[in-house]
């Protein structure tokens, strides 16, 4: 996604500020968007604003909750955590911390050898 922000005054003639972005549309949904924005007499960018505006909350809805996992989710990344290790041979993961500070040791030796 590309943003390019620029500065356009609003109709109480006060600076905002916006921002461009960019997506990737199929031809077939961008002749859509064409003919329905044509069909309400007004820009795809004004069309598109307005789908956004009504689909996206404000950011005072945004805030999201912290909810404690389930039973149900953690048995499904069992679930996972079982058939990924079946898949690898009944080997299980390394302990990454270990790795990290083995090579941490390693490449202190290297520059101490320096």
């Amino acid at each position: 996604m590309a943003l390019r922000k620029q500065d356009v005054h609003n109709k109480e003639q006060q600076s905002t500020k916006r921002s461009r972005v960019t997506f990737d549309a199929s031809p077939e949904l961008r002749r859509r968007i064409k003919i329905a924005a044509d069909q309400r007499d007004i820009s795809i960018g004004e069309y598109l604003g307005a789908i956004l505006e009504e689909a996206v909350p404000e950011e005072a809805h945004l805030t999201q909750q912290i909810r404690p996992i389930t039973e149900r989710t953690l048995n499904s990344f069992l679930q996972m955590q079982n058939e990924l290790i079946r898949e690898r041979g009944n080997v299980p993961f390394s302990d990454s911390t270990e790795i990290i500070h083995t090579m941490r040791e390693e490449r202190s030796k290297e520059l101490g050898e320096l």
